[in-house]
């Protein structure tokens, strides 16, 4: 078949999977090796699309054959990793990964695991390296345009086909940049704002006689390669899918079209090589990296990062030889036995991680103690605007206002429980600081905080602005954030007045100096509340790995905090905070000296767990250390 003898297409798909198991080693190298994954899709749209039109042309194309085949073609080697995925995570994985993992595996199976992935986080976001079918939202995505593709090419007459391909191409597109801006993580992992990249794919399949297309082609192949091979090493970044991919896309299409013969040549024969285990190492490279995540709290060590890369290869070779290839070739057709025997599996795969959650493999405390931290419930924490609820105050009249981001939120548990005669509200949103007039922006690739986010966020600000000017009985303000989503390399900052600037440490105090001086304006006392300390490494999941036994490595296990790792780690944030204390004239509260032991911060100096996700607070650990710091009555005795 085509996709088995041109050697471009398997150089492509090689160099595609090389850059996305480059990109998982987190070693900076290939900086866009993400868009491997466009590759792939453009690859896998131009394949599957040129087998079909040949075959409903020919009038020998059948939809049972077609499932039948594909089936054989990707299951056997998908549902083995699944499947050993699975028994090893068991034993691997905290009680929250491993019942998350549940659901991924679901979605494994039946290919909607895209939709999985995406209420479960963005793909860019901290938690998503502990997942380990993370990876299988790509392969949902194929195989949702493998099933729309045949009916499409079999019931539309082919004179419209590339019409109706660039058509789809286009409106998939446009709807895809739309939701970039508005749910970058749904423009992410969706199947309607990914499918033009299929689409383009199909393009190149319709297209493959085009005379002007052919000689366009040759024109921009050398162009394309170059672009293709700068883009994985260094991307413009910004919205995602956006720039970058079109980019990938455009230029794999190009390669493809060209049909170049100069990767038949021995030199490529190592990349080719990769393209021929392309979809094994694909699966297997994935599960590695992230059971390994988990094993290891902190930074992992070059030599065993080195060697995931050769375990990968490894596994991929033998599972290329062993499984996917004897399967794929083998001479049977379908029948409704195989069918159901095909079924039956899959049920097995999937049953597989409910079946160690019933022998107690994930204890559902310990998903109850990491549990997200929102303080008086999830719907107090504001999407874009502001509206004071009253289920987000201990009463109608409040005397203190928390205000801030989620380390604003994860707060209020220990301050609801030690008010004393104190009454208190809260004002929260994710990632927005209480910063009046300022907001964070960001232009990582496939992050929220992008200019539609940002305007949200200067709204919200203003509307618990307008709130605390209407409420007479608020007395005290406590302003609580991370603050570090200002002073971070690629974040600006983002005014009305002033655009897009710079953010650092200087511009972060004038901006909440602004804040400080309008809320003693308004008659109101102010105290600011830093995060605790942290790394980046998530000190619950640490903390449930001690607690259960569960095999740990890395130079943090113990779950502690070095001081030196800490300045180094929180630098900015506590210059800015020292900072804060002196210029402005008002008291900033830590946990620094409460968890001090020494040389290092503790985490878990209990058997409960004090510590969720990035250096939040558990409900438990909100409400232990607010009561031991005696943080209430410190806040009213020195707010000013």
């Amino acid at each position: 078949m085509q996709r088995i003898i041109r050697q471009d297409i398997q150089f492509l798909r090689g160099l595609a999977v090389v850059a996305v198991v480059v990109f998982h080693t987190r070693l900076g190298i290939m900086k866009g090796g993400y868009l491997g994954v466009d590759i792939f899709f453009v690859i896998s749209g131009f394949l599957i699309t040129g087998m079909i039109a040949n075959q409903v042309r020919q009038n020998q194309f059948s939809f049972k054959e077609f499932y039948f085949r594909r089936a054989k073609r990707l299951l056997p080697a998908a549902y083995v990793t699944f499947a050993v995925t699975a028994i090893v995570s068991s034993f691997v994985l905290t009680s929250e990964e491993f019942r998350a993992f549940r659901m991924q595996c679901l979605g494994a199976v039946t290919y909607t695991a895209n939709i999985v992935l995406f209420r479960q986080g963005s793909y860019f976001g901290g938690d998503a390296e502990l997942k380990p079918l993370l990876h299988a939202w790509s392969l949902s995505v194929e195989e949702q345009y493998y099933v729309i593709i045949p009916p499409m090419l079999y019931f539309i007459p082919d004179r419209w086909w590339t019409k109706f391909a660039i058509t789809a191409a286009l409106i998939s597109f446009t709807v895809c940049i739309a939701a970039a801006f508005w749910q970058p993580s749904f423009a992410f992992y969706m199947f309607p704002t990914r499918a033009w990249e299929m689409a383009i794919g199909s393009i190149g399949a319709l297209s493959v006689n085009n005379t002007r297309l052919g000689k366009l082609a040759r024109l921009l192949f050398w162009p394309s390669v170059i672009a293709l091979v700068v883009i994985l090493f260094e991307p413009v970044g910004g919205i995602h899918p956006g720039f970058d991919s079109l980019v990938a896309c455009l230029a794999t299409f190009a390669i493809i079209l060209r049909q170049p013969t100069i990767f038949d040549a021995p030199l490529f024969r190592p990349m080719t090589w990769a393209g021929d285990i392309s979809y094994s190492l694909y699966l297997v490279h994935w599960p590695l990296f992230a059971l390994t995540n988990n094993l290891w709290i902190g930074h992992i060590p070059m030599p065993v990062t080195l060697g995931l890369i050769v375990i990968s290869f490894l596994l991929a070779w033998l599972q290329y030889h062993l499984i996917e290839q004897p399967v794929h070739h083998a001479k049977f057709g379908f029948t409704w036995a195989r069918a159901g025997m095909m079924a039956a599996i899959s049920v097995i795969v999937i049953a597989i991680p409910s079946v160690a959650i019933l022998a107690g493999r994930a204890p559902l405390e310990m998903v109850s103690e990491r549990r997200g931290n929102t303080g008086l419930g999830a719907n107090c924490v504001s999407n874009r605007a502001f509206n004071f609820l009253r289920e987000c105050a201990t009463s109608s009249t409040p005397t203190i206002l928390v205000w801030g981001d989620s380390y604003a939120m994860h707060l209020v548990p220990g301050i609801v429980q030690e008010r004393g005669a104190e009454q208190i509200a809260q004002a929260t949103k994710y990632i927005c600081g209480p910063l009046i007039g300022v907001s964070p922006l960001s232009h990582q690739p496939g992050a929220g905080q992008n200019r539609y986010w940002a305007d949200g966020c200067l709204q919200y600000n203003r509307d618990v602005l307008k709130y605390i000017a209407n409420t007479s009985s608020i007395k005290i303000v406590i302003l609580a954030s991370v603050f570090d989503a200002y002073m971070t390399d690629g974040i600006n900052l983002y005014s009305a007045e002033r655009g897009e600037y710079r953010g650092g440490v200087a511009a972060t105090v004038d901006a909440l100096q602004m804040t400080i001086v309008k809320l003693r304006a308004l008659g109101k006392r102010v105290v600011v509340v830093g995060p605790p300390p942290a790394l980046k490494w998530d000190a619950g999941l640490c903390t449930e790995r001690r607690l259960r036994k569960l095999p740990t490595f890395g130079r943090y296990k113990n779950c502690n905090i070095p001081d030196r790792d800490y300045r180094v780690f929180r630098g900015n944030v506590l210059r800015f905070l020292n900072e804060v204390e002196k210029k402005l004239d008002v008291n900033v509260i830590t946990f620094d000296e409460y968890l001090r032991r020494g040389d290092h911060y503790v985490t878990a100096p209990t058997d409960k767990i004090w510590f969720i996700t990035n250096g939040h607070l558990s409900y438990q650990g909100s409400r232990d250390i607010v009561r031991g710091m005696d943080m209430v009555p410190t806040a009213v005795a020195t707010a000013r």
